[in-house]
């Protein structure tokens, strides 16, 4: 699928530097390219929503570890008293300890699936405030197109044509 989105993207430059040669725009009008996910982590916003979602995600795992230290205890009990346990005492310690330890893989499996979204809503967000930004300086900045680095399967950028830097600070700027 990637390599299909690079031959489209590729295609699409092809075509609009073909049909649209810059001299036929004015050579005011210019091609730029932005590294978006650098826009997502290097700037304030970006730092400040990474930050956030690692107290979450540390705050989770201090869940999941206080789960898993008492699973680890109870194991540890039940074999320590494995041979003084009847049969009935020792299949109900079993019991419990099947029962929390499927606690804790549907804990684990919560969290880590509430942890994506919170991820992806948090990226869905700022890339759509990003895609603002880059539409803003290429109106103002004249710009016949602006590609985004990574998803464009463009190896090479002249470091000219290069905006992410202007991008940031214009998103850090709109986030104040």
């Amino acid at each position: 699928m990637k390599r299909y989105l690079s031959l489209f993207f590729f295609v699409v430059f092809m075509v609009a530097v073909t049909v649209f040669p810059l001299s036929a725009v004015g050579a005011d009008r210019k091609i730029g390219v932005v590294d978006l996910q650098r826009c997502l982590t290097e700037s304030i916003e970006g730092k400040r929503i990474f930050q956030d979602l690692k107290t979450k995600k540390d705050g989770m795992q201090r869940k999941l570890d206080e789960r898993q230290e008492e699973l680890l205890k109870l194991k540890d009990e039940l074999e320590k008293q494995s041979m003084m346990l009847s049969m009935d005492a020792k299949e109900g310690k079993e019991k419990e300890f099947d029962r929390k330890r499927r606690d804790f893989k549907y804990l684990y499996d919560d969290l880590s699936n509430e942890m994506k979204k919170a991820e992806a809503e948090a990226r869905a967000k700022m890339l759509k405030e990003l895609e603002k930004v880059v539409v803003d300086i290429g109106e103002k900045g004249l710009y016949l197109m602006v590609f985004e680095r990574r998803s464009g399967g463009i190896m090479y950028i002249d470091k000219a044509i290069d905006i992410t830097d202007e991008v940031i600070k214009a998103y850090d700027k709109m986030k104040r």
